[in-house]
């Protein structure tokens, strides 16, 4: 059962830098637009709601990737 997990499991990271407007970005370390500045691992999740919120524990102002994590992305205009 734990290598059928393991498969399904990607790895996410944050962006170290914020962008213009003081933002961290989380990614899946596949995605299309992962930028190539310094990236913050945060771990290997089934989905990227953990991982959004484990980068929110380091900073402030977070955001999940439009393109490869677009539930976690929709959870947090939900919430907000």
């Amino acid at each position: 059962m734990t290598e059928t997990t393991d498969l399904l499991s990607k790895s996410y990271v944050v962006t170290a830098r914020p962008d213009l407007a003081d933002m961290h970005f989380v990614h899946h370390d596949a995605c299309p637009v992962l930028p190539a500045g310094a990236l913050l691992p945060l771990g290997a999740f089934e989905r990227a709601e953990p991982a959004v919120v484990l980068a929110e524990r380091r900073f402030a102002a977070v955001q999940a990737c439009a393109l490869c994590c677009p539930e976690a992305r929709e959870m947090q205009a939900e919430a907000a």
